[in-house]
This record gives C-alpha cells, sequence and structure tokens, in this order.
C-alpha cells in the first residue's frame, strides 16, 4: 500500500483545498477567456497576470499532494525570464505543463472537489449525530424522521445518535486515507511530469551519469598509472639496474655484486608492497574478506574521532559495494584532515529501493564541494544513478548524504 500522511494532516489538506475552490474556479475561468481573446490583445494582458497565478496555486497543491502522499512530485516549466509580452505568452501555449495546470484545475474543482468534500462530510457526520440529538430534543417533531425512522423516545433517539456516531466514525476512519490516495493521486498525476518528460529527464540523467562515470573512470585510471609509474615501475627499474650491475661485479667484486644483490632484494620487497597498495586501491582486501560494514568500521577506528555507526547493509553486487566504501572512505578522510570534529557519525540502511548512507561530523563546516575527492566520490555513485548531497555551512555540522538505487 502507498504510504500517506497522518488522518490530521488529510483533513487540514482536505479543508485548504475546499477553501481554494474559488480562487482555482476564477483563474479557470479567466484563463479560458483570456486565451480566446488572445487574438484581440486584450487576452495577452490577462494571461500575463493568470498563467502566473496558476503556477503559484498548482506549485502549493503539487507541495501539499507529495506532504499527503510522501513522495516528490516534480514539473518542469519553459523558463521566459526576460521575454517581452507577446513572446512570453507564446513560451506558455507551447508548455504541456502549463496545459496540464489547467487541465488540473478543471479536474480540482470537479472530482477533486468532491471527494474532498466527500471526506469533510464523513469527518462531520458523527458531529451531525449529536447535533441531531439536540435538535430532536428541542424540536421532536421537526426532526423525528432519521434513517427512514419515525423516532418518539428519548431512548430511541440516543440510539440513533451512538449509532450515527459509530457508523460515522468507523466509515470516515477507514475511507480517509484511500480517498486521499484518490485525490491527490490525482493532483500527482497532473501536476507531474509527463511520461514523456519523465523519459527526457531519465535520459538527459543517464547521459549526466555517463559522462561522469567516465570521468571517474579515467581519473582512476590515470591514479593507478601514476601510482605505478612512481613506485612499482621506479623499484622494478632500480631492481634491474642492480641485478645488471652485479653481474658485471660478480667475478670482480663479489663483495660489492652481494651489495647490490641485497639491494635488490629489498627493492622487490619495496616494489611487491607497492603494488599491493594499488591493488587495494582498486579493491581493499578488507572489503572482500570482512564485508562493507566492518571495511567502514576499519576505516572509522584508524581516526582520533569518537564515531557512532548504524550500518545495516543489505546483500549488494561487489562494484556498488565497492563504490560505497570509497565514497565514505573519502568522506571519513576528508573529516579526518579538514573538519577538527571530535565526533561524528555513518549511517548506512536500506530505503525503498535504495541505500541511503549518511556521513556527519560535528566540525567546522565549510567543505569544498568543487573538491577532486568529493567529485569523484560524486562520479562513482553516478555511474550507479546514486546522488550525494552535501550539507557544510560555516561552522558546521557537515552532512554528506548518499542514496544509490539496488532494487
Amino acid at each position: 500500500m502507498q504510504p500517506t500522511a497522518g488522518r490530521p494532516q488529510i483533513m487540514l489538506a482536505h479543508a485548504v483545498a475546499v477553501l481554494l475552490f474559488g480562487p482555482t474556479v476564477a483563474l479557470l475561468v479567466l484563463g479560458v477567456v483570456g486565451t480566446a481573446l488572445t487574438p484581440l490583445g486584450i487576452g495577452v494582458l490577462l494571461l500575463l497576470g493568470v498563467v502566473p497565478a496558476t503556477r503559484l496555486l498548482a506549485t502549493g497543491q503539487r507541495s501539499m499532494a507529495q506532504e499527503i502522499l510522501q513522495r516528490p512530485i516534480v514539473q518542469d516549466y519553459v523558463d521566459t525570464q526576460g521575454l517581452g509580452p507577446i513572446t512570453r505568452v507564446q513560451r506558455w501555449a507551447k508548455d504541456p505543463a502549463r496545459w496540464r495546470d489547467l487541465l488540473w484545475e478543471l479536474s480540482s474543482i470537479t472530482i477533486g472537489f468532491t471527494l474532498s468534500v466527500l471526506s469533510i462530510a464523513l469527518f462531520l457526520y458523527p458531529l451531525w449525530s449529536i447535533v441531531w440529538f439536540g435538535l430532536w430534543k428541542g424540536l421532536p417533531d421537526a426532526f423525528s424522521d432519521a434513517y427512514g425512522t419515525h423516532i418518539t423516545t428519548t431512548g430511541q433517539a440516543i440510539l440513533t445518535a451512538v449509532a450515527g456516531v459509530i457508523v460515522g466514525s468507523v466509515l470516515w476512519w477507514f475511507t480517509v486515507k484511500p480517498i486521499a490516495r484518490w485525490r491527490f493521486g490525482l493532483d500527482a498525476f497532473l501536476l507531474g511530469l509527463s511520461r514523456q518528460a519523465v523519459l527526457a529527464r531519465r535520459v538527459r540523467e543517464v547521459t549526466t551519469s555517463r559522462a561522469l562515470g567516465a570521468d571517474a573512470a579515467a581519473a582512476e585510471l590515470r591514479r593507478i598509472e601514476r601510482d605505478l609509474h612512481d613506485g612499482a615501475q621506479a623499484r622494478l627499474v632500480a631492481l634491474g639496474m642492480n641485478l645488471g650491475l652485479a653481474a658485471e661485479l660478480i667475478e670482480k667484486d663479489p663483495e660489492a655484486a652481494r651489495q647490490l644483490l641485497l639491494e635488490a632484494r629489498d627493492n622487490s620487497g619495496d616494489a611487491l608492497q607497492d603494488i599491493r597498495s594499488v591493488v587495494r586501491g582498486i579493491h581493499p582486501p578488507v572489503l572482500a574478506d570482512r564485508g562493507l560494514a566492518d571495511a567502514i568500521r576499519a576505516v572509522a577506528v584508524d581516526l582520533p574521532i569518537d564515531f557512532d555507526l548504524d550500518l545495516r547493509p543489505p546483500a549488494i553486487s561487489a562494484p556498488l559495494e565497492s563504490a560505497i566504501y570509497f565514497g565514505v572512505a573519502e568522506c571519513l578522510a576528508n573529516m579526518g584532515k579538514h573538519s577538527r570534529a571530535t565526533s561524528g557519525w555513518v549511517s548506512l540502511a536500506p530505503r525503498d529501493d535504495a541505500i541511503q548512507v549518511e556521513v556527519g561530523d560535528n566540525g567546522i563546516g565549510g567543505a569544498d564541494l568543487s573538491g577532486s575527492g568529493l567529485r569523484g566520490v560524486a562520479g562513482r555513485l553516478a555511474v550507479f544513478d546514486g546522488t550525494m548531497e552535501v550539507s557544510s555551512p560555516p561552522g558546521g555540522p557537515t552532512i554528506v548524504t548518499m542514496e544509490v538505487p539496488c532494487g
């Protein structure tokens, strides 16, 4: 079942929707009249005020539906800033989102209004049963008929009122959320992105994620190449030179050849250690041996900061696990270098069909969002359609939120 807000919040939303019936009707009528009179010129002046007001009303209803349905509802409007009146109206006429707002207004004053009034009526019916009993006590002849029954005694009136309160309350309790899903679900359908717009946005997101993923992969390859060139490759070159010199000196100066062989042995060990470091940067052994939660704990233990860890990772693929690990590790490294924090936290848990990770600290804030580290994290996550948000006002706290689909 789809999640919805609590019953008090739903009833408040229905009440606001009913109060907006008048303004919605007025804007709908003015919008239709303005559209019809556009060829005469006066319609343009009318639409210059009506269309922005309609968008404002639709945005408010969109926010209300979002709170009730507890899911994001977005809409993309064509930008008309800085355009002249005629050009602006022409752009509005070609914007599907504006026509969807107009269709929502028609739906809101018919189906939506009926559903909101129905929910409010069911909510008020138990109260009306009590009021009816008081009216019957004062004017028994005028209010003696209820539910097709002629009420003549106080006992019958009390029984009728109690039955009305119980039946009305139960009926409202079990119908208020389905009615809210119908009413505000229709608003979300009309005020949200159309299927074509959703597909277009998805294409843009995939294009962006591919670019970020390609950049992240290229940066990772450059890092591996640099580490191998500056570390293992240099030591292996020195190893080859020492072995060559030792071969030349082994008969003339055995002691010098022996020293060169010892140096070659040391260089081989250092080269092996460098190669292990590079491999560890590709996929850390602790991640493969102990899993994501313990790998993050191992990173946190090395920092001189008190951590509150809430790690509940689900079973996920190794590449996704690696991306999350390196993302958290980068955030923890930044925390240790720059935050001056005394305490921090890491939470990792499944949420619907995604993994949500939050890394925060009580440090000085002011994180550099353009730094290569955070951009690298964003690139890693983008490969998996993941997102990253950073909140780091001056004075702190710094909170990095990562969300990656894992369904």
